[in-house]
Protein backbone atom coordinates (compact mmCIF):
# COMPACT_ATOMS: atom_id res chain seq x y z
CA UNK A 1 0.00 0.00 0.00
CA UNK A 2 1.05 3.76 -1.21
CA UNK A 3 1.97 6.22 1.22
CA UNK A 4 -0.77 8.30 -0.55
CA UNK A 5 -3.63 5.39 0.25
CA UNK A 6 -2.67 5.30 4.26
CA UNK A 7 -2.43 8.74 4.83
CA UNK A 8 -6.30 9.63 2.74
CA UNK A 9 -7.14 6.40 5.34
CA UNK A 10 -5.94 7.73 8.38
CA UNK A 11 -7.27 11.24 7.56
CA UNK A 12 -10.89 9.05 7.00
CA UNK A 13 -10.44 7.66 10.65
CA UNK A 14 -9.03 10.58 12.36
CA UNK A 15 -12.36 12.63 10.47
CA UNK A 16 -15.17 9.78 11.63
CA UNK A 17 -13.94 9.64 14.92
CA UNK A 18 -13.72 13.26 15.19
CA UNK A 19 -17.07 13.13 13.99
CA UNK A 20 -18.69 10.31 16.15
CA UNK A 21 -17.01 11.90 19.41
CA UNK A 22 -19.10 15.48 18.27
CA UNK A 23 -21.86 13.46 17.96
CA UNK A 24 -21.52 12.03 21.45
CA UNK A 25 -20.80 15.19 23.42
CA UNK A 26 -23.94 17.19 20.75
CA UNK A 27 -26.27 14.22 22.18
CA UNK A 28 -24.83 14.21 25.88
CA UNK A 29 -25.30 18.06 25.93
CA UNK A 30 -28.64 18.45 24.53
CA UNK A 31 -30.14 16.06 26.95
CA UNK A 32 -28.46 17.46 30.12
CA UNK A 33 -31.37 18.64 32.38
CA UNK A 34 -31.37 22.52 34.21
CA UNK A 35 -31.62 22.30 37.74
CA UNK A 36 -35.36 23.46 37.06
CA UNK A 37 -36.13 20.46 35.21
CA UNK A 38 -34.75 18.33 37.59
CA UNK A 39 -37.94 19.31 39.71
CA UNK A 40 -35.90 21.64 42.31
CA UNK A 41 -38.29 24.25 42.25
CA UNK A 42 -38.21 27.51 44.25
CA UNK A 43 -40.44 26.12 47.07
CA UNK A 44 -38.39 22.80 47.13
CA UNK A 45 -35.30 25.62 47.50
CA UNK A 46 -37.21 27.42 50.83
CA UNK A 47 -37.82 24.63 52.39
CA UNK A 48 -34.49 23.17 52.06
CA UNK A 49 -32.52 26.45 53.06
CA UNK A 50 -30.70 26.00 56.54
CA UNK A 51 -31.76 28.92 58.72
CA UNK A 52 -29.67 27.83 61.62
CA UNK A 53 -26.08 27.84 59.05
CA UNK A 54 -27.47 30.61 56.79
CA UNK A 55 -29.76 32.71 58.33
CA UNK A 56 -30.52 36.44 56.72
CA UNK A 57 -27.82 38.78 57.55
CA UNK A 58 -29.80 42.27 57.88
CA UNK A 59 -33.53 42.88 58.72
CA UNK A 60 -34.27 43.58 55.10
CA UNK A 61 -32.85 40.05 54.34
CA UNK A 62 -35.21 38.32 56.45
CA UNK A 63 -38.48 40.48 55.22
CA UNK A 64 -37.54 39.11 51.95
CA UNK A 65 -37.35 35.68 52.41
CA UNK A 66 -40.16 36.11 54.35
CA UNK A 67 -41.65 38.01 51.42
CA UNK A 68 -40.50 35.05 48.95
CA UNK A 69 -41.54 32.62 51.08
CA UNK A 70 -45.44 34.38 51.51
CA UNK A 71 -45.57 35.12 47.70
CA UNK A 72 -45.28 31.34 47.49
CA UNK A 73 -47.30 30.06 50.30
CA UNK A 74 -50.60 32.08 48.87
CA UNK A 75 -50.09 30.59 44.99
CA UNK A 76 -51.28 27.34 44.44
CA UNK A 77 -49.59 25.03 46.65
CA UNK A 78 -50.31 21.32 48.02
CA UNK A 79 -51.69 20.63 51.72
CA UNK A 80 -47.91 18.98 52.38
CA UNK A 81 -45.88 22.06 50.97
CA UNK A 82 -48.77 24.48 52.64
CA UNK A 83 -47.61 23.40 56.13
CA UNK A 84 -43.92 22.77 55.63
CA UNK A 85 -43.69 26.41 54.01
CA UNK A 86 -45.66 27.26 56.91
CA UNK A 87 -42.94 25.91 59.79
CA UNK A 88 -40.01 27.13 58.22
CA UNK A 89 -41.58 30.37 58.11
CA UNK A 90 -42.14 30.56 61.38
CA UNK A 91 -38.35 30.24 61.75
CA UNK A 92 -38.04 33.84 61.07
CA UNK A 93 -40.89 34.52 63.46
CA UNK A 94 -39.48 36.37 67.19
CA UNK A 95 -40.18 34.13 70.26
CA UNK A 96 -42.49 36.49 71.37
CA UNK A 97 -44.80 36.71 68.19
CA UNK A 98 -44.57 32.71 68.01
CA UNK A 99 -46.01 32.81 71.90
CA UNK A 100 -48.75 34.57 70.80
CA UNK A 101 -49.14 32.39 67.67
CA UNK A 102 -49.47 28.48 68.83
CA UNK A 103 -48.64 26.40 65.96
CA UNK A 104 -52.33 24.80 65.85
CA UNK A 105 -54.00 27.98 66.03
CA UNK A 106 -51.66 29.61 63.63
CA UNK A 107 -51.94 26.75 61.10
CA UNK A 108 -56.16 26.87 61.49
CA UNK A 109 -56.11 30.48 60.28
CA UNK A 110 -53.42 30.00 57.61
CA UNK A 111 -55.42 27.41 55.85
CA UNK A 112 -58.70 29.70 56.81
CA UNK A 113 -56.94 32.86 54.97
CA UNK A 114 -55.25 30.88 51.68
CA UNK A 115 -58.64 28.86 51.16
CA UNK A 116 -60.21 32.50 51.15
CA UNK A 117 -57.65 33.88 48.56
CA UNK A 118 -58.16 30.93 46.63
CA UNK A 119 -61.93 31.76 46.45
CA UNK A 120 -61.82 35.22 45.30
CA UNK A 121 -58.41 34.42 43.07
CA UNK A 122 -55.99 36.71 44.97
CA UNK A 123 -52.44 36.65 44.76
CA UNK A 124 -49.48 38.25 45.55
CA UNK A 125 -47.93 39.57 42.00
CA UNK A 126 -44.88 41.27 43.48
CA UNK A 127 -42.88 43.35 46.68
CA UNK A 128 -40.88 45.82 46.56
CA UNK A 129 -38.79 47.63 49.53
CA UNK A 130 -40.10 51.21 50.21
CA UNK A 131 -39.14 54.27 52.82
CA UNK A 132 -35.70 53.36 53.05
CA UNK A 133 -35.39 56.34 55.40
CA UNK A 134 -38.23 55.65 57.11
CA UNK A 135 -36.84 52.17 58.42
CA UNK A 136 -35.72 53.21 61.58
CA UNK A 137 -33.54 51.27 63.98
CA UNK A 138 -33.09 52.11 68.05
CA UNK A 139 -32.64 50.52 71.04
CA UNK A 140 -35.33 49.75 74.05
CA UNK A 141 -34.68 48.19 76.85
CA UNK A 142 -30.86 46.81 75.65
CA UNK A 143 -32.51 45.23 72.75
CA UNK A 144 -32.36 46.52 68.98
CA UNK A 145 -35.53 47.19 67.24
CA UNK A 146 -35.85 48.25 63.72
CA UNK A 147 -38.72 48.69 61.17
CA UNK A 148 -38.78 48.13 57.14
CA UNK A 149 -41.36 49.03 54.61
CA UNK A 150 -42.50 46.63 51.66
CA UNK A 151 -45.24 47.64 49.48
CA UNK A 152 -46.65 44.37 48.03
CA UNK A 153 -49.01 44.33 44.79
CA UNK A 154 -52.04 41.88 44.69
CA UNK A 155 -54.20 40.75 42.40
CA UNK A 156 -57.86 39.70 42.97
CA UNK A 157 -59.45 40.83 39.59
CA UNK A 158 -57.36 44.28 39.61
CA UNK A 159 -54.11 45.10 40.39
CA UNK A 160 -53.53 47.25 43.81
CA UNK A 161 -50.65 47.84 46.47
CA UNK A 162 -51.01 47.91 49.85
CA UNK A 163 -47.41 48.86 52.02
CA UNK A 164 -46.85 46.97 55.01
CA UNK A 165 -44.44 47.84 58.17
CA UNK A 166 -42.87 45.10 59.35
CA UNK A 167 -41.24 45.50 62.92
CA UNK A 168 -38.19 42.82 63.90
CA UNK A 169 -35.91 42.76 66.98
CA UNK A 170 -32.73 41.46 67.31
CA UNK A 171 -32.11 38.10 69.67
CA UNK A 172 -29.60 36.72 71.28
CA UNK A 173 -28.04 34.90 68.38
CA UNK A 174 -28.02 38.46 66.49
CA UNK A 175 -30.71 37.73 64.60
CA UNK A 176 -33.11 39.63 63.26
CA UNK A 177 -36.37 38.04 64.13
CA UNK A 178 -39.82 39.32 62.57
CA UNK A 179 -41.87 40.70 65.65
CA UNK A 180 -44.91 41.62 63.77
CA UNK A 181 -46.32 43.93 61.16
CA UNK A 182 -49.15 46.24 60.36
CA UNK A 183 -50.57 47.54 56.97
CA UNK A 184 -49.70 51.31 56.04
CA UNK A 185 -52.70 53.51 55.47
CA UNK A 186 -52.45 55.00 52.37
CA UNK A 187 -52.70 58.66 54.40
CA UNK A 188 -49.02 57.49 56.37
CA UNK A 189 -47.68 56.48 53.08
Amino acid sequence: MGKGKRRTIGTIITMTTITVLLIILYYNLSNRTSPSEENVNEVEVLLNKDLELYYPATPKEVVRLYSNMLEHLYSDLEDDEIKALAIKIRELYDDELLENNPMDEYMNNLISEIAEWKASERKITNYVFIKDKDNLTSTIDGKEYTTIHVSYTFEEKKKFLEVWRFLLRRDNNNHWKILGWNHVPQTEE
